[in-house]
């Protein structure tokens, strides 16, 4: 599911030419929401140990992402 994965762009109508995806994770896969949250976690939790990242006075609040 992961491996041998190509891709190509459509902009207004016109296909680019199919290229290989390299890393990541798709985006129609049942695990994917997990293995991004996996991900995500990690990366605040090296953001509230750094000290860096949204605070709110003395509350970590994050990384405010979509």
């Amino acid at each position: 599911m992961y491996t041998n994965n190509v891709a190509n762009v459509l902009w207004n109508g016109i296909a680019s030419r199919s290229f290989h995806i390299k890393n990541g994770v798709t985006q129609d896969g049942i695990i994917s929401p997990i293995l991004f949250c996996v991900y995500f976690d990690g990366l605040l939790l090296q953001l509230h140990n750094s000290g860096i990242g949204c605070y709110s006075g003395n509350f970590f609040v994050g990384a405010l992402a979509c």
